[in-house]
């Protein structure tokens, strides 16, 4: 036996058996046709020796290297790597091992880089390969198995694996659209990539469903650079948003624009394509399409591994990327009214005045909502407050109601009579079933679904906004209108208050406001006494020091429901549907909720003009408030 430290050969092996080394390579194999009294002599020889094979040299016999490569135009960019991170933990879990090659853009090269990658390995994955098609079916045909995402294989379909770029390049397009953007400027890739090419269909599909709509060609690239230096030609292109070959373009482009002080996405609107890590950290962060990058990655693994056990795929998979809307889109320069229905934003003039969130963030026991917030004046001052620290359960403008037959759409603790308020799991959603946008009106359908996950009832709900002129002044008035149908069965309304809690009747169209120090006037006088409980049907919110005043009348030609009125505390304001007695919708019926608002930036606290601005609102609420001036001139003490 050798006394040497140094690792035991198969060739030591073999002389202690008395075999060839082919012999103790067949049994270390597990080849059948070895004679077994030869078998039991290489194990034992095995056992004594203490043997340990090579896994270097079982690959060599077994004629492969438990490897696999990757190759990729440039391994800088990270939808790149997310591919790579993919490919590589799926394949870790086979026992196999990732070598990569970085062709760095150069064409000529890639097809010999590729071949001496497979020459070393058991299987190939080509990301984006820039090669003529002749040359990668010519590739494929000698060096498989090959795994090729982002381009077609005529020769085996099965291989190819994929994201639809026409379509996320529509579904760019059909975003800017919602925003009112009509001139966009398309910053291309590089001429020899096919998914240039793809998205340059999906574009020409895009405008071909846009009449007015014009796309722009400008020469990009794949690099950050390519966009930063791209930037002065998107800028004298007069385009209002731009769609960047892929989101490295693009944070180029935004970098440059942040140095020549351009405002995004005020001036201009900038999206990407892969939804790389970095997008979400930009500034601003970057509206883009997600891409599976990871998914991809295993995906290539799971289809080579299949390829190399002789159970090859037998068709092409396509994935299809995601719409991510973040801070670096928004409505075109001139555009107004409701705009994006994905994330729908209400602008008035040249400024955008309120947000309208689906609330699908908000935790469970506060009750998940669509809402209003931030909803601001046309002076850019904020009239709403969302999650305080007072009440997390308050979110900007919105339906929220503590009793609908037990469920709580409130969110909270839940009022228990000669109990109080303690935490029930009772907290119902509204879900957003659909959402359309046109012009000054959006439109959107939900179903309130209890505790259980039943559904509760159905509600359709209109919000306008729309420019209105006080005078000398410009305004804007908001409508809201809910109609919940009781299409699910009879429901029946409750608050605090018909459970026996004095005077907490809250609960319809509530509207949270920030910490101001506030006036609250309604027909019947002034002050939280006066309002709470008061049926005026206005009531004003006016913050002298802020020089704003919120005016709030109830639907016309409808019953006039109590102001639910909170100032000391905090600052909330609705219609109460149940302020005092339940309220019972019997099954088929309806209950309708309406609020109009003007927001106007001026304090106005006498209670003669309120009522003739109240007069204003609903029907009248898009007129321009003609004739107000002299009267608000002839009383001057009316105006702070």
């Amino acid at each position: 036996m050798p006394n040497s430290p140094r690792q035991v050969t198969i060739a030591q092996v073999a002389e202690y058996a008395g075999v060839s080394q082919a012999s103790v390579s067949r049994v270390l194999n597990r080849n059948q046709t070895v004679d077994p009294a030869i078998s039991a002599r290489v194990r034992d020889a095995i056992e004594k020796l203490n043997y340990s094979p090579s896994q270097m040299a079982r690959n060599l016999v077994r004629g492969r290297s438990n490897t696999v490569a990757l190759v990729v135009p440039d391994l800088e960019n990270p939808m790149f790597q997310g591919v790579l991170k993919g490919l590589s933990r799926e394949a870790a879990l086979d026992g196999y091992r990732v070598l990569v090659a970085d062709t760095a853009e150069r064409v000529a090269d890639e097809e010999e880089i590729a071949v001496e990658a497979r020459s070393r390995c058991d299987a190939l994955v080509l990301v984006s390969p820039r090669m003529p098609a002749e040359r990668l079916e010519a590739l494929l045909a000698r060096s498989g198995p090959i795994v090729v995402v982002n381009r077609p294989v005529a020769s085996d379909p099965a291989a190819e694996l994929s994201v639809d770029y026409e379509h996320a390049v529509r579904t760019l397009g059909e975003h800017l659209v919602s925003l009112g953007h009509s001139r966009i400027a398309y910053l291309s890739g590089p001429p020899q990539a096919y998914a240039d090419g793809l998205r340059r269909r999906g574009l020409a599909e895009f405008v071909a469903r846009h009449a007015g709509v014009e796309v722009l060609d400008i020469a990009g690239g794949s690099q950050v650079e390519d966009g930063y230096r791209a930037a002065e030609d998107v800028l004298s292109s007069s385009a209002t948003a731009v769609i960047a070959f892929n989101d490295l373009v693009a944070l180029g482009l935004l970098a440059r624009l942040r140095e020549l002080a351009v405002d995004v996405p005020g001036e201009i609107s900038v999206t990407g394509i892969d939804d790389i890590p970095l997008a979400r950290f930009a500034a601003p962060a970057l509206t883009t399409m997600s891409v599976p990058r990871v998914e991809l990655g295993a995906q290539s693994w799971r289809r080579l591994r299949d390829a190399m056990s002789g159970a090859p795929a037998t068709h092409p998979l396509s994935y299809r990327a995601i719409l991510e809307v973040r801070g670096s889109t928004g409505p075109a320069p001139e555009a107004s009214g409701w705009l994006s229905p994905g994330r729908p934003v209400l602008r008035i003039g040249d400024r955008v005045v309120a947000r309208y969130e689906e609330g699908t963030s908000i935790d469970s026991v506060l009750s998940p909502r669509p809402f209003l917030h931030p909803v601001e004046t046309l002076a850019g001052v904020r009239v709403t407050d969302s999650h305080p620290t007072d009440h997390l359960h308050h979110f900007g403008i919105g339906v929220a109601l503590p009793d609908v037959n037990g469920t709580s759409y409130w969110g909270g603790r839940t009022y228990v009579q000669d109990v109080g308020s303690i935490m029930l799991e009772n907290q119902g959603v509204q879900r957003r079933d659909e959402l359309t946008v046109d012009g000054d009106a959006l439109v959107e359908r939900l179903t309130w679904i209890d505790e259980r996950e039943v559904a509760q009832l159905s509600e359709v709900r209109v919000l306008t906004g729309r420019p209105t002129r006080v005078g000398e002044r410009d305004a804007w008035t908001l409508g809201w209108r809910s109609t919940l149908a009781a299409n699910f069965g009879a429901l029946v309304f409750g608050s605090p208050a018909t459970n026996g809690r004095e005077g907490a009747g809250y609960g319809g169209l509530f509207w949270r406001f920030p910490r101001w120090d506030a006036t609250v006037i309604t027909r019947d006088g002034e002050g939280e006494a006066t309002a709470h409980g008061s049926t005026s049907p206005w009531l004003a919110v006016v913050d002298a020091g802020r020089h704003v005043t919120v005016l709030l009348a109830q639907p016309a030609g409808g019953p006039t429901l109590p102001w639910f009125a909170r100032v000391g505390e905090y600052l909330g304001i609705g219609p109460a549907v149940a302020w005092s007695e339940l309220l019972t919708v019997p099954e088929g019926g309806t209950l309708e909720l309406g609020l109009d608002a003007l927001l106007l930036d001026r304090a106005v606290t006498d209670p003669g003009e309120l009522e003739r601005l109240a007069g204003l609102l609903g029907p009248n609420a898009n007129a321009t408030v003609e004739g107000l001036e002299s009267g608000l001139l002839a009383n001057p003490d009316g105006l702070a």
